[in-house]
């Protein structure tokens, strides 16, 4: 089905719903027979996997731009090693978090600037972008009923209200008139927020 390449992120607050939605897209993928890859980050490759562990563990006492440097260099060995290879295959491509979660997290939450961040990504990753980017959004306090029920994973796993109301807050000023952003509502049902994000992808495909 697949007649070219198209890379789609997906993005948003800590148990938003974003992993378990796309491990339900694998099966719609198969079903429609559509060729895709689905990875995520930090991580998505041997390297970046190793960073990934550096960067979401506590025990690890980073400064703020060394974390967001070294994001950069894991997402850019995820670029060249799985996603642009995946798109020259002509498959559909979505990552769970790309350079939005750093924008966000590292820079707007830590104060280094939005602005500051988009120009690392410009200039060291040459400004490679997803198509279009699944925003799930939802209230904070829904966040933290949701993280209080599972297993903490990593040091954003925290059940603040107030980061996670900063976290919301980052991404809604990145997505502001910006197209390449469709915001799902990550309080509806499983069932309808796949729905809709099957018929969204089919339409992006044709």
């Amino acid at each position: 089905m697949n007649k070219k390449g198209i890379f789609i992120s997906f993005e948003g607050p800590e148990a938003s719903g974003k992993s378990s939605q796309l491990k339900a897209l694998k099966k719609f993928f198969i079903k429609q027979k559509i060729s895709y890859t689905i990875t995520r980050e930090p991580g998505g490759t041997l390297v970046s996997e190793k960073l990934r562990n550096i960067i979401l563990n506590n025990k690890y006492k980073i400064s703020h731009i060394e974390e967001l440097l070294l994001l950069m260099a894991a997402r850019l060995n995820h670029i060249n090693t799985v996603i642009k290879p995946a798109l020259k295959e002509n498959k559909i491509v979505i990552s769970d978090r790309f350079c939005d979660s750093s924008f966000v997290y590292q820079c707007y939450l830590n104060k280094l600037s939005l602005n500051y961040g988009k120009i690392l990504h410009k200039k060291l990753l040459g400004n490679f972008l997803p198509k279009k980017t699944f925003l799930f959004l939802l209230n904070p306090q829904e966040i933290v009923k949701r993280l209080q029920l599972r297993k903490i994973s990593n040091k954003y796993d925290i059940k603040n209200l107030n980061f996670h109301k900063k976290i919301i807050n980052g991404y809604k000023k990145i997505a502001k008139n910006n197209n390449r952003f469709i915001t799902i509502d990550a309080e509806k049902s499983f069932k309808k927020i796949n729905e809709e994000l099957q018929n969204r992808i089919i339409n992006i495909i044709k």
